[in-house]
């Protein structure tokens, strides 16, 4: 008899943003599947459990949980951020998929990093936004490069995951042209950077200044859209009620 696999999301890294639902997942099973780095983060919950932390790909940890709960046993792979952005939830979806696999799954939400990003910075996520990685692991450069042209044209506020792919900050610079063929060298733009880990630093510039700031690698963007300002040292993108109508 199969068992459970939890695809889990344990947030940015604080433990205080793990979720009451996330943390009774881990308890429950009696496997834990992760990166090392995932894993170091709720040591303190896998006590007594069978751990597997070596640097998989994320299809092979997708065989080894399968492996484990066709075996029986409650798993849990764990990921930072929300395990539906950017993360496990797709992979192992798609590998049971195309592996012709029925398993019982469940996916446990996270504090995205977007959000968290998002609240050191203000409130710069208030209206309509595009999400784009610039890693083109699962999207090819000319995809991406579409998405990028068309959110800008849109005037979506737009988050940057990945802003260095595999190929460093050339990818970057790239992308950012292609953002200020629609946005004004003044558009506001929000910088966080080793998200919720000692070194955290959180920046507000411009589009026209991003293009010069050194960045470490763990960085994710939030570009403003035409509405988007800063006061206060809080980035603002606002959602323009008027008196007697809104949702």
């Amino acid at each position: 008899m199969s068992a459970t696999v939890y695809l889990v999301g344990i947030g940015p890294g604080q433990a205080e943003l793990v979720t009451p639902e996330a943390l009774a997942a881990i308890q429950k099973v009696s496997v834990v599947i992760g990166q090392p780095e995932c894993l170091a983060l709720v040591k303190a919950l896998t006590r007594g459990k069978e751990i597997i932390a070596k640097r998989q790909s994320p299809l092979e940890r997708s065989r080894l949980a399968v492996e484990k709960a066709q075996a029986g046993q409650d798993v849990a792979i764990i990921s930072s951020g929300d395990p539906g952005v950017y993360a496990i939830a797709t992979t192992f979806l798609d590998y049971l998929r195309e592996n012709n696999i029925t398993l019982d799954v469940k996916v446990i939400p996270g504090v995205g990093l977007a959000a968290y990003a998002a609240a050191r910075l203000g409130a710069p996520l208030g209206n309509d936004s595009a999400s784009i990685t610039l890693t083109d692991q699962g999207t090819t450069w000319p995809v991406i490069k579409k998405r990028l042209e068309a959110a800008a044209s849109a005037d979506f506020v737009i988050v940057i995951y990945n802003p260095f792919g595999k190929l460093g900050p050339s990818r970057l610079q790239e992308a950012l042209q292609i953002i200020a063929e629609s946005r004004t060298a003044q558009t506001p733009v929000g910088v966080l950077s080793k998200a919720a880990t000692p070194e955290e630093k959180a920046q507000l510039t411009t589009l026209g200044e991003l293009r010069f700031m050194p960045l470490p690698v763990d960085t994710i963007i939030i570009i403003g859209n035409s509405q988007s300002y800063v006061r206060s040292g809080k980035m603002v993108t606002p959602r323009l009620y008027r008196q007697g109508i809104g949702y």
